[in-house]
């Protein structure tokens, strides 16, 4: 469906109608006229200050199911509604986004089937995870520009979220789940965010005007405060909106076990240690300046700190030695510029895409721990810096005649600098050292309609080359390889009220820096062995093979509903040649070559003991996935109601054994398996000034998990959380007055995040009382 928003000068009334056609998806105003726009003093300004880029928009005012579905999910504006997606698919608007309350991204996506939260409970250190996968596995973007977790095989380099993005200024959130590598390239095994951030016309209801937009926020469980400052400005030729923010954290309250054994010391805590902040700052600018021509800048800045947490924010070693501390902190700076032509030509619709972005992130242990009478000092310091930059040019044409089809076609190329040092006992080593990375690609994607719209068909070919070298570890040979992804997706409109999705698409990762190029030596705490990590030039990419199936059904306008859908897909994928740090325990022969050895203290079966202990980035195996997830909206008159299940099983073929210094090849469960969760929302609008709503998180048991893990106690048990929200919209002389209220997890119920243990971690958090007020000028 395309919206159209028709704006009239009255300048121009006497003469003639000036009509302006923005069309809307996901990504993009489209503009199309027939007036010669004039060049505007203020963004002229804004373009000097800025160095950014991306055009992307979306006029979210009208609450329609039509608009909210439209979704783009096939790469260059190629959309289609949801419910003709031949994917697994879920989308949240301006609304739905406020309604959650929440200061933190990963609280806000954990709502949606098959996404959740890995890391720390801590605010701002979760990290989103689809499908049990995270970290680089996972492709997430603001306003098309990729935002990167850089990881080095089994962990996140940076503690804390280095996503930097505020949820307030959010006006879409698009999360789709399984392979993606057609449209974003290396990465996206488990599926790509997508977040699009408000314009000046999302906050004027596209009228022209000028107006500032000012949230306070208290949230109850961590006494965070919120505070956020929007001012916009649009006209006919531009769009500008200007954003800040700022949130801040302290102590974190959770439940309490009850009856816990007296060695489980984590499980008896009701409070985590916590002083976090996060600040935020946009300035988003579109100029019209041609019938033809627009362009956009943008530019981003975000500032995270998480003070005095336990060392790797574990809580064990915070309780067994209090005298150890760590700091963390991110900062966040991206620029980006997107050029739009789109002439009266079916065949053009050009974008011309620039970024620039820069992530430092500062790590500083302070402190000692006492082995016996020894002091032992653990002072620290590590600084990194990641910088990326890159150019994409894509075209959208649009044909006619016996086959209806549009065929995307993007270039693209990105470079990534990676450098990181610290500071030991004032002296300076690297641990990852200094690497380069460079990314080409093209790729055409083709979207075609057969038999009267009955069959909608999507396919489309990407070709990457990739190059990893490091200056730090010049002695080793530089990664460097290609991939071809392909993708097909088929939906079946059976009748006009039930569809069939067929897909089968493939997905790859290029070896991250951090995973080829880190060094580093200590002595192991077993048997006094040398403990090591070092480059390992020569991993190869992992690979995805994704196949999904499923069905759809979607009714409007008939008794007792307005709007009704659900949709259910069944997906199967095995990831390939997956990288993890596993441990490799070796001595070394008389010719000097690398052999296993056993763990000791004795040799056995006549292999000697081994003198060292590898932990570096390894090609491990296979990652088994496969389940189901079900997503149903309904909507008659002032009732919306959302049912969301995600099922998951999952299994490795090359599972470390950190204990024995091993690989076990047999087919076993994988740990970080989310358990399956259930989702559902109700809201009831009771009069023109007040929305209620109740939200239920119900998790199912996970205890499939390895002998290994059951063994030390790791698994979860059911649980089921409710969250009510209200919502009182001002009306009259208080029309622009908004005030949200809010209870996450009523009940105060103790719950663990799978995969976990009680012995070994927080519970999520206890019952949070939430209140927002927004005031628009």
């Amino acid at each position: 469906v395309n919206h159209k928003l028709v704006f009239f000068s009255n300048n121009l009334l006497k003469n003639k109608l000036l009509r302006i056609t923005l069309r809307s998806n996901a990504n993009n105003y489209h503009l199309k006229g027939f007036v010669t726009l004039k060049l505007s003093h203020l963004f002229v300004c804004i373009s000097t200050a800025t160095c950014s880029m991306g055009v992307y928009s979306q006029n979210t005012h009208s609450d329609s199911p039509a608009n909210i579905e439209k979704i783009e999910v096939f790469g260059h504006k190629l959309t289609l509604d949801n419910q003709d997606v031949a994917a697994s698919v879920s989308s949240l608007n301006a609304k739905e986004i406020e309604r959650q309350q929440v200061a933190d991204l990963t609280q806000l996506l954990r709502t949606l089937p098959g996404v959740d939260v890995s890391g720390s409970v801590n605010p701002l250190s979760g990290q989103p995870s689809i499908r049990g996968l995270y970290g680089e596995r996972i492709h997430v973007s603001v306003d098309n520009v990729k935002r990167k977790s850089e990881s080095d095989g089994s962990q996140n380099i940076a503690v804390i979220n280095s996503l930097g993005v505020d949820p307030n200024q959010l006006k879409q959130v698009q999360v789709l789940r399984g392979a993606d590598s057609l449209t974003v390239g290396s990465g996206a095994l488990g599926g790509s965010i997508r977040l699009v951030t408000k314009n000046a016309a999302d906050y004027l209801a596209a009228e022209n005007g000028v107006g500032v937009n000012v949230a306070a926020n208290y949230q109850s469980v961590s006494d965070a405060v919120f505070y956020s400052a929007s001012a916009f400005h649009l006209t006919d030729t531009l769009d500008t909106v200007a954003y800040i923010s700022q949130v801040n954290y302290s102590d974190i309250d959770i439940v309490k076990k009850d009856l816990a054994q007296e060695d489980e010391v984590i499980a008896q805590l009701n409070k985590i240690k916590n002083e976090s902040q996060r600040t935020n700052l946009t300035l988003k600018n579109t100029w019209y300046f041609m019938p033809e021509h627009s362009l956009q800048s943008k530019l981003d800045f975000s500032e995270t700190e998480s003070l005095d947490q336990p060392y790797g924010q574990r809580l064990d070693l915070g309780i067994t030695y209090p005298t150890l501390s760590e700091d963390y902190k991110n900062d966040y700076i991206e620029g980006m510029l997107n050029y739009t032509y789109q002439p009266q030509n079916m065949f053009i619709d050009l974008d011309v895409q620039a970024f620039y972005s820069k992530k430092t992130y500062d790590e500083t242990t302070n402190g000692y721990i006492m082995r016996g009478e020894n002091k032992i000092d653990f002072d620290k310091v590590s600084n990194g810096e990641n910088k990326r930059y890159g150019l994409r040019v894509a075209n959208l044409a649009t044909f006619t005649g016996l086959i209806d089809h549009k065929l995307a076609i993007e270039f693209s190329f990105d470079r990534e600098l990676f450098d990181q040092q610290q500071y030991e006992k004032k002296t300076l080593s690297s641990y990852y050292g200094q690497s380069q990375g460079d990314n080409v690609s093209l790729s055409v994607i083709d979207q075609s309609e057969f038999f009267n719209k009955r069959i909608l068909l999507t396919a489309g070919l990407r070709y990457d080359n990739y190059d990893r070298s490091s200056d730090t570890f010049i002695s080793f040979a530089d990664n460097k390889n290609n991939a071809l992804s392909k993708e097909l997706g088929v939906t079946f409109k059976a009748t006009e009220n039930i569809n069939f999705y067929m897909k089968a698409a493939e997905a790859f990762r290029a070896p991250s820096l951090q995973e080829l190029y880190k060094k580093d030596e200590w002595r192991c705490h077993i048997g006094g062995k040398l403990c090591y990590s070092e480059p390992q030039p020569n991993l190869k990419a992992e690979s995805a093979l994704n196949y999904e199936g499923g069905i759809g059904f979607a009714w409007q306008d008939t008794a007792y509903i307005d709007q009704f859908s659900i949709k259910a897909i069944y997906f199967k994928s095995n990831i390939d040649d997956y990288i993890d740090n596993v441990p490799y325990m070796y001595y070394i022969d008389a010719d000097g070559n690398k052999q296993l050895g056993s763990p000791g203290p004795d040799p056995a079966n006549g292999i000697p003991v081994a003198t060292h202990r590898d932990y570096s980035a390894k090609n491990i195996g296979q990652l088994k996935s496969e389940g189901f997830e079900i997503e149903a909206k309904y909507q008659y008159k002032n009732l919306d109601m959302y049912l969301g299940y995600a099922k998951l099983n999952m299994d490795i073929i090359g599972l470390p054994n950190f204990f024995l210094g091993t690989i076990d090849y047999n087919k076993q469960p994988y740990a970080e398996a989310p358990a399956n969760k259930l989702t559902w929302n109700t809201n009831y609008q009771l009069n023109d000034n007040f929305n209620v709503g109740i939200q239920l998180l119900h998790y199912r048991a996970q205890q499939r998990l390895s002998d290994t893990y059951k063994k030390y106690g790791y698994g979860t048990s059911t649980y089921s959380i409710y969250n009510l929200n209200a919502q009182y919209q001002g009306s009259d002389s208080l029309s622009n007055l908004s005030v949200r209220f809010g209870v996450n997890n009523l009940t105060n119920k103790r719950y663990l995040r799978a995969p976990a243990s009680e012995a070994n971690d927080p519970s999520e958090l206890g019952r949070n009382y939430k209140v927002t007020l927004s005031y628009q000028f």
